[in-house]
């Protein structure tokens, strides 16, 4: 009885105390034996299978990102954080220069304009004229931030790409491993 337990497929369903006999001369064996052939071939079938899943997987685990690859990206994230806040910090310096420059620029005409009155109009069209280049000039630097924007979420989207997919991947790969093959 406890040698049946241990068999996961009978070859007949008749209660058998002992193990079936392989070599078994008469027709039964035969019949066995041509059963217990086609097990094993099945057997060794799955097992290729399962060969060439477990090659594809390691194949493909070759590609993904290593908790170094993570700390290098996190790393490079930094420094670039680092470099664009550089970046706007000198941007904001030379935008603070320039109003400078222009605020003391604007004085010195508007003393003009008070002392050549009959020039007013003139003035005030060239005075627009800047206004309009430092519009665009603003426009311009808005352009910049909506790159820079932009970059930082292809980037975002590029780690989300090459790490969390094949991680998930990888959480597949393994519940597959794991979980369904072992019920099998």
């Amino acid at each position: 009885m406890e040698e049946d337990s241990v068999m996961d497929y009978p070859i007949s369903n008749t209660t058998r105390v002992f193990p079936p006999l392989i070599f078994d001369v008469g027709n039964k064996g035969d019949h066995q034996m041509e059963q217990l052939t086609k097990r094993v071939e099945e057997l060794e079938k799955t097992t290729q299978q399962i060969q060439m899943d477990v090659a594809v997987l390691t194949a493909r685990s070759e590609h993904f990102a290593t908790k170094a690859d993570i700390e290098k990206v996190r790393a490079e994230q930094g420094v670039m954080r680092v470099e664009i806040m550089g970046e706007l910090g000198a941007l904001e310096q030379r935008l603070d220069k320039k109003f400078e420059r222009m605020e003391d620029k604007f004085d010195k005409k508007f003393e003009k304009i008070d002392e050549k009155f009959g020039k007013i109009d003139e003035k005030f069209e060239r005075i627009d004229e800047k206004f309009e280049r430092i519009d665009e000039k603003f426009d311009r630097v808005d352009q910049r931030f909506n790159q820079l924007e932009d970059k930082i979420s292809a980037f975002n989207n590029s780690i989300t790409w090459k790490i969390m997919i094949p991680t998930g991947l990888l959480v597949l790969a393994w519940f597959v491993q794991n979980i369904v093959l072992k019920m099998s």
